[in-house]
């Protein structure tokens, strides 16, 4: 599949999903909502926002400490960035943040894209894990038969994503401690796979498994799952306060549901901070709680803004402050890729 259709195929899913957000609403209806919500609710939630970078960069520290020492003001700047790109580029955004990162240290982005996976899970098996675990105890407002049904088959798909991140966390750990006989089986069998596959291959499982060793510390897991409970805790709480802002009487349980359905909704890397499949989602989840779809909407959109924007606006802060500009990010990436090509050149005329 060629990367213009992936690119195609992405567009058109968050174009559909964007449709089938906006058409069934009665913007009349929307617009009352939003003039009615509190401000000072999302203000505060949108500076919590903002907060998280610190966690995030924090602990992209703690996982970067077995490969390199990393500035935090560094480590700061390009979180910021990264994710501000994610609001304007979708999940495309994520090379930005190691490559802002190489720009202001010594370090390849290579070296750094293995803990952005890391991350990715540390942030997955949170949400999934509190998701699956509310779901336990978790009761939609109707009892219908039809909202019991749907209930039934959310625990469903539910435990089966737990079901997966412990699989996958078992085998990363599995990975880290066999690393070397990988490492060495793969080096014996490059000679018989192309070069341009196995050398990046093998960098990113090098760098990778250099990351991973956090999982077998119990000191540095203590100090990144502390940061990950940090992060999450600053998003729980900006979610209430967006939903308090329209006169909503949440629990904790629906603002987990509501996280949940939050990230399969990310998960879909159309631009705009996942503009389209966020806003289904999470309206989708907030009609589950019995709101009116209007209502829901308006939420969405505004748990949308909150969640996207404030770092969006740092990074395009920092990258004018900074004066980093595109020219010089897309020469980073495209040194990254001739390097490579050099270290595989090289290997073959070994």
């Amino acid at each position: 599949m060629s990367q213009k259709f992936k690119s195609f195929l992405v567009l058109a899913v968050g174009l559909g999903l964007a449709y089938w957000f906006v058409q069934r609403l009665d913007w009349h209806v929307v617009g009352s909502y939003l003039r009615q919500a509190r401000i000072w609710p999302l203000v505060l939630a949108a500076i919590l926002i903002n907060l998280t970078m610190v966690a995030r960069s924090l602990r992209w520290q703690a996982f970067l400490a077995p490969i390199a020492p990393v500035r935090f003001n560094n480590l700061f700047v390009a979180t910021a960035i990264g994710f501000g790109s994610l609001f304007v580029i979708g999940r495309a955004g994520e090379i930005i943040r190691p490559t802002i990162l190489s720009l202001r240290e010594r370090l390849r982005p290579s070296a750094t894209l293995a803990t952005i996976l890391i991350e990715r899970i540390y942030d997955t098996t949170t949400v999934v894990t509190l998701f699956a675990v509310n779901l336990l105890f978790f009761e939609l407002p109707s009892q219908s038969t039809q909202n019991q049904q749907i209930l039934t088959s959310i625990r469903s798909i539910g435990f089966m994503l737990l079901l997966g991140i412990v699989v996958g966390i078992g085998l990363l750990i599995l990975l880290r401690l066999k690393a070397h006989v990988l490492l060495n089986w793969l080096e014996r069998k490059a000679h018989a796979l192309p070069t341009k596959l196995v050398r990046p291959l093998l960098n990113f499982i090098h760098h990778l498994t250099d990351g991973l060793s956090v999982l077998l510390n119990l000191r540095e897991l203590a100090i990144t799952i502390g940061y990950t409970i940090c992060v999450w805790g600053l998003i729980f709480t900006a979610t209430w306060l967006t939903m308090y802002a329209f006169g909503l009487d949440v629990t904790a349980s629906h603002v987990i549901f509501i996280l949940g359905f939050g990230l399969v909704g990310s998960v879909v890397p159309t631009p705009g901070g996942s503009a389209g499949a966020f806003h289904a989602a999470a309206a989708k989840g907030l009609e589950f709680l019995g709101l009116e779809s209007n209502m829901a909407a308006s939420v969405a959109i505004v748990y949308h803004l909150i969640a996207f924007g404030p770092p969006f606006l740092m990074g395009l802060y920092f990258l004018l402050r900074h004066d980093i500009s595109v020219q010089q990010i897309r020469e980073m990436i495209a040194s990254e890729g001739n390097s490579a090509t050099t270290q595989q050149q090289a290997n073959v005329s070994r």
